[in-house]
């Protein structure tokens, strides 16, 4: 049957699954005859991309959730979201607000914490650079039973024994909070740092064990592990382009700057939909999902770009997406 014949059919939209049609994409007359991006320049976006989300990975997790809650806030109005119901629009919104509220007093919260300052978590940060021998960890356990009741100890007792301590492990006189007690809160900070040193030494040690472990298994399971997947997945992981961040990033600069990121918005190159129609919430997170589909494909999905007649990635066939030139204007 040829493709005339179909069309005097005039099949319905579900008598079109039915059968094979040349209706697979309703492709936009305006998106006709516009200039595809380069594979060089979708290259380039992407690297940009990577470097961003991987700089907003070392940030402050509250900065980036305040940011990312603002951004989906302002996601949620009707010229983004043209074909969801009202009513839907109203719960997402909501959803949106809540997490606003909530991301903005954890973000008080931690500027608070790093203005005012704690003496404990200073002092933890300082401790990480002391770790105890197996032998000193006894000695300091030892101590702690020791001193763990003021009845038995009284605070001249509890102060001489500290003193008796710092002697026998003298890493502790780098901690100001050890070396220089003159009332009982005084000791009770000791102790709660003295806890946390112990903790950390010993979770050091672990450490050390697990290592020695990995040092002598068999190396013939190593050649398995460099697969182009398994480096892939590597990447992925130490970039943190996992669902969290990336999935943000893409999701809402696509959907808030129309098919642009600030990759793409640097290389002057777009994202629109086939029917040129604009692009939704799930249009935006569901390409983001393709990415996870071209690195399933060990990169083949990727550079389908070089060989796809509208240059076509896996993520854009997922889509229904083409990446263009400037823009529809």
């Amino acid at each position: 049957m040829k493709a005339k014949q179909i069309e005097e059919l005039k099949l319905t939209h579900s008598e079109t699954k039915e059968v094979i049609t040349p209706y697979a994409f309703k492709i936009d007359e305006a998106l006709l005859g516009l200039s595809l991006a380069s594979p060089t320049r979708r290259a380039s976006a992407m690297i940009i991309d990577v470097m961003l989300i991987f700089l907003a990975a070392k940030l402050s997790a509250a900065l980036i959730a305040f940011v990312a809650t603002v951004a989906f806030y302002k996601g949620t109005a009707q010229k983004h979201l043209p074909k969801m119901n009202s009513f839907w629009r109203r719960v997402l919104k909501l959803t949106a607000a809540t997490l606003l509220f909530f991301s903005s007093l954890y973000l008080l919260s931690v500027a608070i914490d790093y203005f005012d300052g704690d003496a404990v978590a200073e002092s933890a940060g300082v401790q990480q650079d002391i770790v105890l021998s197996p032998e000193e960890i006894q000695v300091a356990k030892a101590y702690l039973k020791q001193t763990s009741g003021e009845q038995l100890c009284d605070q001249a007792c509890q102060t001489a024994k500290l003193a008796n301590l710092v002697s026998q492990v003298p890493k502790l006189a780098e901690l100001d909070e050890l070396s220089e007690v003159n009332e009982i809160e005084d000791i009770n900070m000791a102790k709660g740092l003295l806890y946390l040193l112990i903790e950390s030494s010993q979770q050091s040690h672990d450490e050390q064990l697990l290592e020695g472990v990995d040092d002598i298994e068999p190396q013939s399971n190593s050649t398995t592990s460099h697969s182009i997947l398994k480096w892939a997945i590597g990447i992925i992981e130490d970039l943190g382009l996992g669902f969290g961040w990336a999935a943000i990033y893409f999701t809402l600069f696509s959907l808030l700057w129309k098919g642009q990121t600030p990759g793409k918005k640097v290389c002057n190159i777009r994202v629109v939909a086939l029917n040129g129609e604009a692009l939704g919430l799930l249009d935006c997170f569901g390409r983001y999902g393709g990415y996870g589909a071209g690195f399933a494909t060990g990169l083949l999905g990727f550079l389908q770009v070089y060989w796809d007649p509208n240059r076509q990635a896996i993520q854009d066939k997922i889509s229904a997406t083409v990446v263009i030139k400037g823009s529809m204007n």
